[in-house]
């Protein structure tokens, strides 16, 4: 009789957990090509604008409850996005807005000595609605190039931040080699794209500034089991704030990490918000 070694038999444990923990993570779900293939970025977008190519998949959003500095609006919550989609690699820049609407930010916000106005830094001091002429505005100019372009949902945010990762954080070495926060901002925005990416290629989706999403703030659903996750969820239908992620300058590193979630009304503005865009064919 053959008898199977206990190394053979710790390899086939170890590869069984693994195929379990890939079903989990939708790592079935992702392109099976070489990584550059699955992950392509379009570095042809307008104005400078890059995409990175996010898959669909399956994940948990929210934080667990034994995560350090986690609030009680963090739910952890499975959620499954059914379609892949492209995000931006960077914040939106003041030299992008420029390029589409012709114009600069005119308000008392804009106007703050603090406020970067260099075209290489996050655009800031623009409200929820801004943000929506400034999309307007951008498809009218790109509508027969077969793209559309929007604000990410929460959930879109989120799952391409974490990047298949469940920390707090989805890049690995120390905050500041990543994040721009209260410790190491020096006070004020920084241009974009000047520290490391997550795993997708995004930069600065922890701290630097605010970025505005589409959904409506509101409590997660409650979806505590794989089998039942909430397919692409778009928020409440109504409410008095929007949704904002990903930290910001001007606080400290609790607020950058990936499950953090702050809230603004449509007409607010601050220079700690700005905004990055989604891309998904016509």
């Amino acid at each position: 009789m053959y008898l199977v070694s206990e190394y053979t038999k710790t390899v086939y444990r170890y590869l069984a957990i693994f195929l379990i923990f890939c079903s989990i993570a939708s790592c079935g779900e992702t392109p099976t090509s070489h990584l550059s293939e699955q992950f392509p970025i379009i570095h042809s977008g307008p104005h400078d604008m890059e995409f990175a190519f996010i898959p669909k998949g399956t994940f948990r959003m929210g934080s667990p409850a034994g995560e350090e500095d986690r609030e009680d609006n963090e739910h952890l919550h499975w959620v499954k996005l059914t379609e892949d989609y492209w995000m931006q690699t960077t914040e939106v820049t003041i030299g992008q807005w420029f390029g589409v609407m012709d114009n600069y930010p005119d308000n008392d916000c804009w106007k703050e000595a603090e406020v970067k106005k260099e075209h290489k830094y996050p655009v800031v001091c623009v409200s929820w609605n801004e943000v929506k002429e400034f999309i307007n505005s951008l498809n009218k100019k790109e509508r027969d190039k077969g793209y559309k372009y929007s604000l990410p949902t929460e959930a879109q945010w989120e799952y391409a931040t974490r990047a298949y990762t469940e920390t707090p954080y989805s890049i690995e070495g120390p905050l500041k080699s990543f994040a721009w926060y209260k410790s190491s901002s020096d006070g004020h925005t920084h241009p974009v794209g000047a520290l490391k990416s997550n795993f997708f290629g995004l930069y600065d989706v922890h701290g630097n500034v605010f970025e505005w999403v589409s959904d409506w703030y509101g409590d997660y659903p409650r979806a505590d089991f794989f089998s039942g996750a909430v397919k692409n969820p778009r928020g409440p239908d109504d409410g008095s704030h929007r949704a904002l992620r990903g930290g910001s300058w001007f606080f400290g590193a609790r607020s950058c990490r990936s499950g953090f979630r702050a809230r603004g009304s449509t007409s607010s503005r601050g220079n700690i918000v700005g905004f990055r865009l989604l891309r998904t064919k016509i």
